[in-house]
């Protein structure tokens, strides 16, 4: 923000305001100061009418943004004279930062989904152990999402990167260590807790370094990386497990993911410590969130969601599997679920404008629901890529819309542990669905799988579609 020095403010000597602004334009600027911290920017320079520059050395407003000064004056003091002068601000742009981490480290991550249960299959796995597979994945993070959603409001967002890059690469590289199935189960266990550290606090930092007016496309950028790296994982896993094997394939996804381990040190000044804090007038508390109508709301829809999601990822790769497929061309079916992501995160903002929400998540839900009858219906590969490319247009869309929908619908200062709560219900659907559909698979084949998940999905457009006026 510069100021030419040609302010109307300088007509006016003494009080330095401006018309509509009778009291001065100190707090404006306070205000406009304090905006560039939580955008993640660092005042370097602040210049007045006098030819003064003041450089400041304190934190300013807890929100990261290190303000320097060489005359130890008070960030109000100096506030008196902006009115004249030019603010000198640096932005170094951690959003961007923030999104090249989460689309790298969504490489490593769904590369691991199907690579982890191709391996399985492998070894030996049935759709029932398989499916435990992914309940373990799910179960520390069902259990812990909240807590580090607080850790996240209350505390300093990077420290859960550090520490959840960190483990989520220590739990790629297992298999690839012991490429036993005891180990893949450890692998799922310590990869899910961790990988979910980083994501509550990459998916608060997009909300916190966004507006109000440029939240809906920030998230929309957010699922975008996710969809991208949901065409890259699967594919670059499943050719990577034809030409070096399985575990050669976790090393090379561990390795992946420690890019953003070291993206992430050299840029780390990027990155704002801590979100904006609220006074606790009492404890908090998961069931006043859940109180609220919104935020329950998205819960649901969300649950709903993931259910198919879970479901796609674990029995399609199986499924497929049984047809005879290569990992390459199971790779590429499940590829073509990312492509339509993205086709979808890019329709969200114009059809959510004409039709709402609701008539989109419900029209969704029903394109999902048709895809999964028709599945096992199939047994051409092309066939059952545009299937897969139907449910990533009918799917796609529940993702970015509950996650924006929960931050939105979070008082002051708790956002962080509302996305955690949607993420929660995520991981319990990872606990839940996974194995009561694998015994059902054990019993019945796959077949009823994809059949009953038709079904929820169904209910869920019913239960989702606009009330009449």
């Amino acid at each position: 923000m510069v100021d030419a020095v040609g302010s109307r403010a300088s007509l006016i000597p003494t009080s330095h305001n401006y018309p509509g602004f009778p009291d001065g334009i100190s707090e404006v600027v306070d205000d406009t100061l304090a905006e560039v911290c939580t955008q993640g920017g660092a005042i370097v320079g602040l210049q007045t009418r006098a030819g003064r520059t003041y450089r400041f050395e304190t934190l300013y407003s807890a929100l990261g943004c290190r303000v320097r000064s060489d005359h130890a004056r008070a960030i109000g003091a100096a506030c008196d004279d902006v009115g004249t002068g030019a603010l000198i601000i640096e932005r170094p742009m951690p959003l961007a930062l923030t999104l090249a981490l989460t689309t790298i480290s969504f490489v490593s991550s769904k590369g691991y989904r199907v690579g982890a249960t191709l391996f399985a299959v492998h070894l030996g796995a049935g759709p029932l152990a398989t499916g435990l597979l992914f309940a373990i994945w799910g179960l520390f993070p069902f259990l812990l999402s909240v807590y580090a959603g607080r850790l996240a409001d209350r505390f300093d967002n990077r420290v859960l990167m550090y520490v959840g890059l960190t483990g989520f690469s220590i739990s790629l590289a297992l298999p690839f260590a012991f490429p036993t199935l005891p180990a893949l189960y450890v692998s799922a266990a310590l990869g899910g807790f961790t990988s979910m550290l980083f994501v509550v606090a990459s998916q608060n930092l997009v909300g916190v370094l966004s507006s109000a007016e440029t939240r809906t496309r920030n998230f929309s950028y957010y699922s975008l990386g996710e969809s991208s790296a949901a065409i890259a994982g699967p594919v670059l896993a499943g050719a990577a497990i034809d030409a070096f094997r399985h575990p050669a394939t976790f090393l090379l996804l561990a390795g992946i993911n420690t890019l953003c381990i070291l993206l992430l040190i050299a840029r780390r000044a990027s990155i704002p410590a801590a979100t904006p804090k609220q006074p606790e007038k009492t404890a908090r508390s998961a069931r006043d969130l859940l109180a609220l109508p919104d935020l329950r709301n998205a819960l649901i829809a969300n649950g709903i969601v993931m259910t198919g999601l879970d479901l796609f990822n674990l029995y399609m790769p199986v499924y497929t599997h049984t047809l005879g497929f290569s990992a390459t061309a199971i790779g590429l079916i499940m590829g073509a679920f990312g492509v339509a992501g993205i086709v979808t995160r890019l329709a969200i903002p114009p059809f959510t404008k004409r039709w709402g929400e609701r008539t989109m998540m419900s029209g969704a839900l029903a394109l999902s629901a048709v895809a999964f009858v028709a599945v096992p219906l199939m047994s051409n590969p092309i066939f059952l890529g545009a299937a897969s490319f139907a449910l990533g247009l009918g799917l796609g869309c529940g993702q970015p819309l509950t996650m924006l929908l929960s931050f939105n619908a979070a008082p002051a200062g708790r956002a962080a542990e509302a996305i955690a709560m949607r993420l929660s219900v995520s991981y319990g659907a990872h606990i839940v669905i996974p194995p009561v559909f694998g015994a059902v698979g054990a019993a019945l084949g796959l077949g009823p799988i994809f059949w009953t998940c038709a079904l929820l999905l169904g209910g869920g457009a019913a239960l989702t579609r606009p009330k009449p006026p």
